[in-house]
């Protein structure tokens, strides 16, 4: 029987799309987005701090060869390997801290740059390996705080450590934009012939390293590629700095990161004594133990898309650690640094990773909070730099991700997400002074918020919170205009006012009514594609496709309207939601370097795809699952809390897309919805599938 890793393809999602010809529904949405996954194979522990893969400069994760660019085709420049680099970002877009610290360039002769071509490539979750055109063979693996390389030379030479880079190739930089940066303080030292330490501050966050080969016959320092007699080097300079390891043969090069000091991250070389096989069989069977969370009975093409997206689903956030142990394990609540972008995590991401795996949860849940009581707002983006914020996005989405915890952990952080929900509303000035915010889509984040967490607070018994925050979340329908549909007078990110339009709200009744029933539906049939043509993707890169004016959905390619089919569910037509999933799942996700319809954003794509393949969709910061169409024939999920659910589809093919019935413990769910409190205790979702249509 084969393991669950054997179905992963790391490399998903990481080049141009190479999706099927869309038919039928699915030709009619419009990809707004640039046509690639951007995700990396880079070898990466669950959650995990560091990753290690290949290095090019590439946009946006150094892997690769392609240029920035933010809709139309993907563009490429000439890419070849730098070395090695470290904390890929995953399936990003502009986020403007790109990470890949720590360069590191094996050579046979000498200080300096290279140049070099792939010859072979592989990897699996855990491990990625490179043969460069010189011959020299890159593995690496990783533990949770750790990155591990093991070169083979075949004869003399050096690993040459850039201390200095970050960010991606400056030959990406031809429209004035920055993709690289600079240390704005820097400290190397030799501590042994076999290690040194560097401290450097880049986009204002302190950086410490410790780097170890145990194979080292000498140590140095280097300056613009040129060796240095010093022990030290401290200062900053625009040219390359770093330390090289002299070596012969075959070395194993290792290299931690802590964010509180050298001491620590030496601290973190010291604790760890398993050699590069045992990491990397040990790496294999926590994602083997992570992605056996979900077990699914599918063809083996399902399988390989729905691992492999459910591998992308977790390499994002990652826990930058509290570096505190205990009996040699990290402390239980640990720290994450990289949410880019909430924006895009918050509707499927966060919700699968709370669904299934309870320290993540508990961290990302203590992050949220530490960041609104230290700077009295919810964040957009937490990464690898200061001052790196998207407030266009959308606003207080942490108290989504609060209620989601809330209904799958209970009251443990309660209080303290009642607290900071106050402070988080008390940022809103715009909002509390009239009701409106310029961006429309802002003043339904915010009521949205406030309705959840006024069911919170009501229930913990805080019932003048629980008055105010309902009271203020009532303001909803000042961001549609007269047709019922999303404000003209807003501006919009990433789509116009339809692609907002059919957001999936707590009084969903009362936002049909503005319309009415009959107009809500064939204002959705309009958006999905019912009733017009087959559209004619924009390849032109920068070419915004929005100025077509086609007001379409955007077809799982971007996260602004993933969750509208179920808009359908409302307005009575299941129909509808079970036709628009299946095309997606169809036609949108698939095998290989561009299996995935746009750029992944930490996972958001690729979880939308694990929740669909089930049958599900969670909406965030309520106690509710909706009933979409499954693709698998079966599952068993272990929950968070240890209980199991176990999902059973019947008459499931290709051309039975419609659910007929769906029961769940026996009960069914004549509306085809459950609260998330009723999955958690576990039992068995059962699928009745038709060819036609209920109805």
């Amino acid at each position: 029987m084969k393991k669950l890793t054997e179905y992963v393809n790391v490399f998903q999602g990481s080049g141009r799309l190479e999706l099927p010809t869309p038919e039928g529904i699915a030709a009619t949405w419009l990809f707004i987005k640039a046509r690639c996954g951007n995700t990396s194979p880079a070898a990466a522990y669950p959650f995990g701090k560091m990753s290690v893969c290949s290095y090019t400069g590439g946009y946006p994760t150094g892997y690769g060869n392609r240029r920035p660019n933010s809709c139309g085709e993907a563009r490429s420049f000439d890419a070849p390997v730098r070395g090695f680099s470290h904390l890929q970002v995953s399936g990003t877009g502009a986020i403007h801290a790109y990470y890949n610290f720590a360069l590191t360039t094996p050579r046979r002769e000498g200080l300096g740059a290279i140049a070099e071509e792939l010859t072979e490539e592989a990897g699996e979750p855990g491990y990625y390996t490179a043969t460069l055109s010189s011959g020299i063979k890159f593995e690496g693996t990783v533990t949770p705080f750790l990155a591990y390389h093991r070169y083979n030379l075949g004869g003399r030479g050096v690993l040459q450590i850039d201390f200095s880079k970050s960010g991606l190739s400056e030959a990406l930089d031809d429209f004035g934009r920055s993709y690289f940066d600079r240390p704005t303080l820097s400290e190397i030292r030799i501590i042994s012939e076999k290690r040194v330490t560097a401290h450097v501050r880049m986009r204002g966050v302190d950086l410490y390293f410790a780097a170890e080969c145990a194979e080292a016959r000498g140590v140095g320092l280097w300056e613009d590629y040129k060796g240095l007699k010093e022990k030290a080097l401290i200062g900053v300079t625009d040219r390359p700095f770093g330390a090289a390891f002299y070596v012969e043969g075959s070395a194993v090069l290792r290299i931690s990161l802590s964010f509180v000091g050298c001491d620590e991250a030496e601290a973190m070389l010291d604790r760890e004594k398993r050699d590069f096989d045992q990491v990397r069989s040990a790496a294999s069977d926590a994602w083997e133990a992570h992605l056996g969370r979900i077990k699914i009975d599918a063809d083996e093409r399902t399988l390989e898309i729905f691992y492999s997206n459910l591998y992308h689903s977790l390499i994002k956030p990652c826990s930058a650690g509290r570096e505190s142990f205990t009996d040699g394990k990290p402390a239980e609540s640990e720290l994450y640094y990289d949410l880019g972008t909430l924006w895009d995590m918050y509707k499927t991401a966060l919700p699968l990773i709370f669904t299934l795996y309870p320290d993540a949860a508990r961290g990302i849940t203590e992050t949220l909070l530490t960041f609104i009581e230290k700077n009295g707002r919810s964040p957009i983006n937490i990464t690898l730099s200061e001052n790196n914020d998207c407030p266009e996005q959308a606003r207080m989405l942490s108290e989504y991700c609060f209620a989601d915890y809330y209904y799958r952990y209970g009251a443990e952080y309660g209080e303290r997400m009642l607290r900071a929900t106050e402070r988080d509303l008390e940022a809103q000035t715009d909002f509390l002074k009239d009701g409106f915010c310029e961006r429309y889509t802002h003043i339904l984040d915010i009521t949205e918020a406030l309705g959840n967490m006024a069911d919170i607070a009501r229930e913990l018994g805080a019932v003048g919170l629980a008055e105010k925050f309902g009271r203020l979340s009532e303001g909803w329908q000042r961001a549609f205009g007269k047709d019922g549909l999303m404000s003209e007078k807003s501006p919009y990110y990433e789509g116009d006012r339809y692609n907002y339009s059919f957001r999936l709200m707590r009084n969903m009744e009362e936002r049909i009514a503005l319309m009415g029933r009959e107009k809500f539906v064939e204002a959705l049939d309009g958006f999905f594609g019912y009733t017009r043509s087959a559209v004619e993707q924009v390849l032109t890169p920068e070419l915004d496709p929005l100025s077509l004016g086609l007001h379409s959905f955007e077809g799982f390619n971007n996260e602004s309207d993933m969750e509208a089919p179920f808009a359908y569910l409302y307005a009575g037509r299941h129909d509808r939601v079970c036709e628009i999933m299946r095309a997606g799942m169809k036609y949108m996700f698939s095998r290989g370097r561009g299996g995935l319809p746009g750029n992944n954003d930490s996972g958001a794509l690729s979880s939308l795809y694990v929740f669909s393949a089930l049958g599900l969709f969670p909406v965030s910061g309520q106690d509710l699952m909706l009933i979409g169409s499954p693709s698998v024939n079966g599952a068993a999920l272990t929950l968070a809390n240890g209980k199991e659910l176990k999902i059973r589809v019947y008459d499931n093919d290709s051309s039975h897309i419609y659910v007929k019935k769906a029961l769940f413990n026996g009960r069914e769910l004549t509306d085809m919805r459950m609260s998330v409190r009723e999955m958690m205790e576990g039992g068995r979702l059962e699928f009745y599938m038709s060819r036609e249509a209920n109805g």
